[in-house]
């Protein structure tokens, strides 16, 4: 587990014209990224295919929302896919013959609703009004009216042959405008150029405000209707000429050549599919062929050479949430150890020791065990909540009080100096834990005689410094240390100038760890901070009434454990990615990006 697994190279020989749905039923599985051979021919499958494509996306484009509403249906392609092609355009096409007048009629009326819905909200706003649109219609060629709804700082510069009418409208400036009705076009452009509305008065709008509201109200209902039975026209047309078949085929061939595009030619009528999976023994991809009965030839084989293999962290679905990190850094190289084992035990310990209670941490694994259905990495919220329970049992901590539950070991308020030295006696062992995992690097990149005459007397002089702090007898350890690395320089580099450098870096690199070593006084001291703001929450509370009393610890606990387990997850992650990972993480390897998954469609047999 501590070394990140390499991907291997599979090969799949299958029909040319069956390429498509091969390459499908593989990328369901989630467990293969594709890539040609550099040195074969491409049989590019989508460049006869661009010119309908293109087209279907034009077509996509403009009758989306009309095709949305039905269900996509595949049946087993067993057809080559420009055939697929050409029949599904013709399919749509003779669609479009029949659906568009349909949705001609359906457009006008939803841009009518439209409409209507602003100019109700405008007459809305005056229903008290003695304006009457039956007068301004008897006026006949000679006046005319409309409204216009402006940002508020607009100044469309209104003519004086115009009378606008304002009326309250939020944030919005809106008015309506009469004058004489050949001229108001004009008057509309001058609203449209400084990004105003303009809201037409329709000529069956006749009488009052409240006669106008009632006309409007009636003509929306009568539009709501018809553009029901248009939908439920349209849908009947999708289904009679079974256009989901279609358009789950082509949706199919669009996948493919966004993600895929080109395959290696194998003759006339086979073809090479190549690349990377994760399924290291190929059972999963050999079970996605076989269940799908197609033609196609697996085997798992060593790579073309130049070939650079992505790496996969190879660790059981337990432990996968802890990968957060190591991801962050990228993905470990071959030669790199993948820290997910150890943080299993690092991040719990981190983030209980600063969050030590024993009723807070009861919520968080609560709270992560009905998270995790749907977020698996909600698992480190139950691991993080366990640890913070053991450590309230060692405070004695329930909900901040710390008079109900006897401390196992101590009140962090009543010793805070040693609450404050335990972290940094942890960090001294995970950061030479860090050392040890960059030799164990070292060793697998054939480098780890210089590791030893070199980087392991760094290790040596570092715990010796530490150990004379505890002990001033230990200082011959820190010196051996020295001349450990010193000589190990000198053998290392055969040169003076190598052995300067290594000085330098020696220096660098010891006020680094010393930093990283300090930098874990934040465990102890934020362990301070939870323990300080829960006994300020008790205080408040003993001193109030019983009912304020229970107020204020609920309260209180609420904003501890969303506050401090934030500041403490960060923490707890920058610890991790930039004390720990320092000593021997690079994140080097190549990602692994398995193909998405093809569009969902509903399977049916041939």
């Amino acid at each position: 587990m501590l070394r990140p697994a390499s991907t291997r190279w599979f090969e799949v020989l299958c029909p040319r014209r069956e390429s498509v749905r091969t390459v499908t039923e593989l990328a369901r599985t989630g467990a293969v990224e594709i890539e040609i051979r550099d040195r074969v021919p491409a049989d590019f499958l989508v460049q006869h295919l661009s010119e309908g494509l293109g087209a279907y996306d034009l077509l996509r484009s403009r009758y989306g929302r009309y095709w949305d509403r039905g269900r996509l249906r595949r049946k087993t392609l067993v057809e080559s896919p420009d055939v697929v092609l050409e029949r599904a355009l013709a399919r749509i096409d003779a669609w479009r013959h029949e659906a568009d007048p349909l949705i001609d009629i359906l457009q006008s009326c939803e841009e009518e609703l439209t409409r209507l819905k602003w100019l109700a909200q405008v007459i809305g706003k005056i229903r008290d009004s003695t304006l009457d649109f039956g007068a301004v219609a008897c006026s006949g060629p000679v006046l005319g009216t409309f409204c216009a709804v402006l940002p508020k700082d607009a100044d469309p510069h209104l003519p004086d042959w115009v009378i606008p009418r304002q009326i309250p409208w939020g944030d919005e400036y809106c008015a309506m405008i009469l004058g004489p009705r050949d001229r108001l076009d004009a008057v509309k452009h001058l609203v449209q150029s400084v990004k105003g509305r303009v809201i037409e008065r329709p000529p069956w709008l006749k009488g009052d405000a409240r006669e106008s509201l009632a006309r409007i109200g009636a003509r929306r209902e009568f539009l709501s209707i018809r553009v029901v039975h248009l939908k439920s026209e349209l849908d009947t047309l999708f289904d009679e000429l079974d256009l989901s078949e279609a358009l789950g085929e082509v949706a199919g061939l669009a996948w493919f050549a966004d993600h895929v595009g080109c395959l290696e030619r194998a003759g006339e009528h086979l073809c090479w599919i190549t690349g990377w999976t994760d399924d290291l023994r190929g059972e999963r991809l050999e079970a996605a062929l076989e269940s799908s009965c197609t033609r196609a030839l697996l085997r798992l084989t060593k790579p073309p050479p130049g070939k650079r293999p992505p790496q996969i962290l190879d660790n059981p679905p337990w432990m996968r949430p802890f990968e957060l990190f190591a991801r962050a850094f990228g993905v470990p190289g071959g030669d790199e150890a993948d820290p997910t084992p150890v943080l299993l035990v690092v991040v719990p310990l981190l983030f209980g020791y600063m969050f030590g209670d024993l009723g807070q941490g009861a919520v968080l694994v609560g709270v992560g065990l009905w998270l995790q259905r749907r977020w698996p990495e909600a698992r480190l919220m139950v691991l993080g909540g366990v640890s913070a329970m053991v450590f309230g049992l060692l405070f004695g901590s329930l909900f901040g009080r710390e008079d109900i539950v006897p401390a196992l070991w101590m009140h962090p308020l009543q010793d805070p100096v040693t609450l404050l030295a335990v972290p940094l006696i942890f960090a001294v062992a995970l950061l030479s834990l860090g050392h040890l995992l960059s030799g164990l690097s070292a060793l697998w990149r054939g480098e780890l005689k210089h590791w030893l005459l070199q980087d392991l007397g760094f290790l040596v002089l570092y715990l010796g410094l530490i150990g004379m702090l505890l002990r001033p007898g230990l200082g011959w350890v820190a010196v051996a240390g020295l001349v450990w690395y010193l000589a190990g320089a000198f053998l290392v580099h055969r040169a003076l100038i190598g052995g300067l450098a290594a000085i330098g870096h020696l220096l660098k690199s010891g006020m680094q760890i010393l930093a990283n070593t300090l930098s874990f006084a934040r465990v102890g001291a934020f362990a301070l901070a939870h323990s300080s703001l829960s006994v300020a929450v008790v205080t408040m509370a003993d001193s109030a009434p019983l009912w304020a009393a229970i107020l204020i610890m609920i309260l209180g606990n609420v904003v501890i454990i969303l506050l401090e387990g934030l500041v403490v997850s960060i923490q707890t992650t920058r610890l991790v990615l930039f004390e720990f990972f320092n000593r021997f993480l690079r994140g080097t390897g190549r990602v692994f990006r398995p193909l998405p998954v093809p569009p969902a469609v509903v399977q049916e047999a041939a």
